[in-house]
């Protein structure tokens, strides 16, 4: 590991403490929302999610309203992979939402379409988080400046492995570099594990560009320069070289198979037929479940391969719409309330991150829970936590521009295309750069 991935900066994480100091004292809630109004005066907020858990976001919605009996939260979840057209259309046909999920991928287009706002044009509690929130989550919910969010979780993609598999073939230790997989995969094929590295890849699905970005960044690399312009038609930019290297996986070498969500990979990993895969962080608190994972405990993190190890840090995060502002002071100071118990601190807790780390293992934001004894036993019971820290420190958020979301759409089926051998990567990598300077070209004029 090179000198520069072990130089952690002041501001980042110390692997000996999580983060210096408890956390800061509550920040109050407008105190009318806390006092005792008439059903017929109660304010009524609707919330918008995807469906994840959502028996655990009804929850803390009763626990919210228990705090706050003068607000009345109408849920509603929409399916994850379908997420981002769902909201496209409700703010388009003013579908009723006053706080909804939001991320780094769909922020800039939502933003610049006037959906969504900013929290710090209404609230002077926004920037006391700043120095509380994982930097690379602070920017991915920052657009033009301003901050529009708090987190519902903030973690990274990384790549995991079955560290009994690889014992067992007499490998001694994860691979370090992309080149390395191709070797340990192909070692463990001839000993009878058909398909090494399962990868998650559904045309729909967001999660598809996201793990790609977490390649690249692996390896050093962008997606894009910082005048906005596709860095992956040239054949040696660590973009171009992570696409062929998973459509040579695939094909080629055919130490790859494809499963179309990470629920399905999960269930592969436990079969023990599958040694490596790339996913949302959260996914391994699956995978060592030893309630629910017939392997737990054979599971294990690696630093993202690559010259440089760093990976995709994202943030999605509580949004305010337009739609509430434009209905009245009321509910800008009840979706505030919201926003902060559900993102933020209240009573010197972060209650529901806490929960979300505790009970699911997602990640968080919020830098005073690395603290937490609650949320460090119960990371440490399936990741090596030390190890973690150090990928949290080589995470960076991706570069913005307002038509991510809606390129990666069209690039899903490129990669699609040339994993199934329809296309060539050479391709592929072409007809995407030119979907993504149309887009541009649209936009920027």
């Amino acid at each position: 590991m090179s000198a520069k991935t072990r130089d952690l900066t002041s501001r980042k994480l110390s692997r000996r403490k999580f983060v210096g100091g408890a956390a800061a004292a509550a920040i109050a809630a407008p105190a009318f929302l806390r006092s005792s109004r008439s059903a017929a005066a109660a304010v009524q907020i609707d919330f918008t999610v995807w469906n994840y858990a959502v028996d655990i976001v009804q929850d803390n919605i009763n626990l919210f309203q228990q705090q706050y009996p003068d607000i009345t939260v109408n849920l509603s979840d929409f399916a994850w992979p379908s997420f981002h057209e769902t909201m496209v259309n409700r703010f388009r046909s003013k579908t009723p939402t006053d706080v909804t999920y939001n991320g780094g991928n769909w922020l800039e287009e939502f933003a610049a379409a006037g959906w969504v706002v900013p929290l710090e044009d209404y609230f002077d509690w926004v920037p006391s988080y700043k120095d509380k929130v994982l930097p690379f989550a602070w920017q991915d919910m920052t657009y033009q400046g301003k901050v529009y969010g708090l987190p519902y979780y903030a973690d990274t993609i990384t790549f995991m492995y079955n560290a009994k598999i690889l014992e067992d073939a007499g490998i001694s230790a994860p691979p370090q570099t992309w080149e390395e997989v191709t070797e340990q995969s192909l070692l463990l094929k001839e000993k009878g594990i058909e398909y090494p590295f399962v990868y998650e890849f559904a045309n729909t699905l967001p999660n598809v560009s996201e793990a790609f970005a977490s390649m690249v960044f692996g390896r050093g690399g962008e997606l894009i320069d910082e005048e906005k312009n596709p860095l992956w038609t040239d054949p040696e930019s660590p973009a171009a070289k992570q696409f062929k290297w998973l459509v040579e996986a695939k094909n080629e070498h055919q130490i790859l198979t494809i499963l179309p969500h990470e629920t399905d990979i999960v269930k592969a990993m436990n079969t023990g037929q599958h040694a490596f895969t790339v996913m949302y962080n959260y996914n391994l608190a699956a995978l060592n479940n030893a309630a629910t994972s017939p392997l737990a405990g054979q599971f294990k993190l690696a630093l993202m391969p690559g010259e440089t190890h760093e990976c995709y840090g994202f943030a999605k995060f509580y949004n305010m719409t337009q739609m509430a502002v434009d209905r009245g002071q009321e509910v800008i100071d009840a979706v505030g309330a919201f926003i902060q118990y559900f993102g933020g601190e209240v009573d010197g807790q972060y209650p529901v991150a806490k929960r979300w780390a505790v009970e699911q293992g997602l990640g968080f934001g919020q830098t005073p829970l690395f603290d937490d004894p609650d949320v460090r036993n119960a990371f440490a019971q399936w990741i090596d936590v030390d190890l973690w820290l150090e990928q949290l420190n080589l995470a960076r958020a991706r570069r913005q521009t307002v038509w991510y979301g809606i390129w990666s759409e069209s690039f899903h089926p490129l990669l699609g295309q040339a994993l199934a051998g329809e296309i060539s990567a050479d391709d592929a990598l072409q007809q995407a750069a030119d979907q993504w300077n149309e887009l541009k070209q649209r936009v920027e004029g």
